[in-house]
């Protein structure tokens, strides 16, 4: 990647580099889990089915290659010509999961064979697939935790015990609840990126939604405490590989989360970070502004918890009188 490409950062790469990584990736895939004599025949055909897929980044690519590899190898051992259309069918797909896939877990297999579905209509055009349905997600929504609930996961974050483990919890609790981090943005957020602008405690946030945002108390004294003890560090004090689609779960796989704890989402600690600062009257555009987004469908989700005024104190505003 050149370092004179104007939209590249040193912690992000644009749309250009990020797709010649996604190339390289699928170009140097060599699957673990398939001898070399196994994987030579069909490491072309495989490489070409991933470049038509168009992985959109590094992560992607060695998702989409270790898949594919699976599947292409399953069907070469069953005597199947290296052919789209003859192996990116309903009926081969649907043998290989019931056949080829029996190791894995039930949601594993639901998901390879969602994958798998996605793939073959895009690879194949003589193939009867039926077009994809519409996803419904008219009923889709996005449910804060109560005030309760957030004292609850501070009090397990605190009641871990090795440090590691409430490291990791109260890290993930500070950047979702006083920070409002993407989920995505979690994991690379670093103790370089913490910076204190007028005595307050903010974190820089880098990437394609690139903001500062002050941490909310008490969380800013999580942050301080990280950024003295471990500098360097990530924020989280973990490292996921990049192709890891449960990172959450590997990161609180060893977290003991009593019976009455409530679900860790992500998702559901951005949207409590979001309300509070609805709550405290910041305005509607600053509160984007520093969640990072330009549309007001996230704004859209928390209107049912959000606070509301007394009609006689509403009346005179709205009158401006």
């Amino acid at each position: 990647m050149s370092s004179a490409c104007s939209d590249c950062t040193s912690r992000t790469r644009c749309v250009k580099h990020t797709g010649a990584l996604a190339r390289r990736s699928v170009d140097s895939y060599v699957p673990k889990a398939l001898r070399p004599e196994d994987w030579e025949p069909i490491a072309g055909f495989t490489r070409a089915l991933a470049h038509d897929l168009h992985p959109k980044d590094d992560r992607r690519a060695v998702e989409v290659m270790r898949t594919l590899s699976q599947v292409v190898s399953w069907a070469h051992r069953e005597g199947l010509p290296l052919e789209r259309e003859r192996i990116f069918t309903p009926d081969v797909i649907d043998r290989y999961i019931a056949v080829g896939a029996a190791h894995l877990s039930e949601p594993s297999r639901a998901t390879r064979r969602a994958d798998l579905r996605r793939f073959s209509r895009s690879l194949t055009r003589k193939a009867p697939w039926e077009p994809e349905p519409p996803r419904m997600r008219g009923g889709y929504s996005i449910v804060p935790y109560t005030d309760d609930e957030v004292a609850r996961l501070l009090e397990v974050s605190r009641q871990q015990r090795t440090p590691v483990q409430a490291r990791r919890l109260q890290a993930l609790l500070a950047l979702g609840l006083g920070i409002g981090v993407y989920p995505n943005e979690a994991w690379a957020l670093t103790t370089h990126d913490v910076v204190v602008d007028q005595g307050y405690v903010c974190v820089r946030i880098p990437g394609e939604h690139a903001r500062t945002v002050p941490v909310t108390a008490p969380h800013d004294e999580v942050i301080n405490q990280i950024v003295a003890t471990d500098p360097g560090s990530t924020i989280l004090g973990f490292v996921a590989p990049q192709w890891d689609r449960s990172r959450l779960s590997h990161l609180l796989q060893r977290a003991e989360l009593p019976a009455d704890c409530p679900p860790l989402r992500t998702h559901r600690l951005r949207a409590t970070w979001a309300l509070a600062h609805l709550r405290a009257g910041v305005p509607l555009n600053d509160i984007m502004q520093l969640a990072g987004v330009s549309s007001w469908k996230m704004l859209g989700y928390l209107a049912p918890f959000a606070p509301s005024t007394e009609w006689s104190e509403l009346l005179p505003k709205a009158a401006r009188k």
